[in-house]
């Protein structure tokens, strides 16, 4: 894999993404010399908050105007001019403007719950694309919790890969009651493709949080938070056990990639045709937080 390349919704055509480290990434995932390195260099939970806490710094400011204008980041969104960032940090969590993003006003629709390139597996154990079947991916074991992943009989899962480009703040998919949020720890491989093509096990691995949540219509459901390279944090900014709207802040990853895994029940989400035909042909789909990925099956 030398590039990677995600699809437009709208427009149906590839394009090319442009990825920070892209070189680096491929050095350390895709060559046999360097891969005894990765749990030294990329998966140390040390060299990522070392890096984190740089920046939070304030002379890490001075790297945001190259990093907007490089990856064409579009600044008339966010709540606050570069002059007004502390931090880049501050700048990688920056919220937006109330406008910036539409949240599908159907009742019965499902939203991404953040901006990023999604893929959805309506059935799990049957899928095959990339490697997430069998013994290489499980819930069992993202979820480590038996008692949980009985209670159904399969699952669908909705991907949502941020890359460090992306507005970096993830959102309620429905409206429901989100119990409180807990933590599984783990490495901090990049959830890029070019890392997942070689570690397909990577979410198993990866720190990653996990919350329960309740919507009157498909019951329970799940939402796991999984951090990434040189993601310092995942912070949780909602209220436990309090109803929340579609689209309302769950949280938000500090400075890194990371990615959002929602599993439903199978079947009890009708998921946009596009996206599924996208997942089976191995493509990403650019997304936005907000826009409908399917919508609740009225039974």
């Amino acid at each position: 894999m030398n590039k990677i390349y995600y699809r437009n919704r709208y427009k149906n055509e590839l394009i090319e993404e442009k990825v920070p480290g892209f070189i680096l990434i491929k050095l350390l995932y895709c060559s046999i010399f360097t891969k005894p390195l990765l749990k030294l260099i990329v998966a140390n939970k040390f060299m990522s908050v070392l890096y984190g806490k740089l920046m939070k710094t304030a002379s890490s400011k001075k790297k945001i105007i190259k990093f907007a204008k490089n990856y064409e980041i579009n600044m008339n969104e966010s709540d606050k001019t570069i002059s007004e960032f502390n931090s880049f940090n501050d700048f990688f969590i920056r919220k937006l403007k109330p406008d910036a993003r539409l949240i599908d006003s159907d009742s019965n629709s499902i939203i991404s719950p953040a901006d990023g390139k999604v893929l959805i597996f309506e059935d799990i154990e049957n899928s095959n694309i990339f490697n997430i079947k069998g013994d290489k991916f499980s819930v069992d074991n993202i979820m480590q919790n038996k008692d949980i992943t009985d209670k159904f009989q399969n699952y669908s899962m909705v991907v949502v890969r941020l890359a460090p480009t992306d507005y970096h703040r993830f959102h309620f998919p429905c409206t429901c009651t989100a119990k409180e949020t807990h933590e599984i720890a783990g490495y901090y491989y990049s959830v890029s493709p070019l890392a997942l093509s070689s570690i397909p096990n990577i979410f198993c691995q990866n720190k990653r949080t996990i919350c329960h949540a309740h919507n009157e219509q498909i019951g329970q459901f799940y939402i796991i938070e999984i951090g990434a390279t040189m993601v310092g944090s995942v912070i949780q900014t909602y209220n436990p056990k309090e109803i929340v709207n579609k689209g309302d802040e769950k949280g938000y990853f500090e400075f890194g990639g990371s990615t959002v895994i929602l599993l439903f029940k199978k079947d009890s989400i009708k998921f946009d045709n596009d996206l599924i035909l996208n997942t089976k042909e191995g493509i990403e789909t650019k997304i936005k937080m907000g826009e409908r990925i399917g919508s609740i099956k009225i039974t």
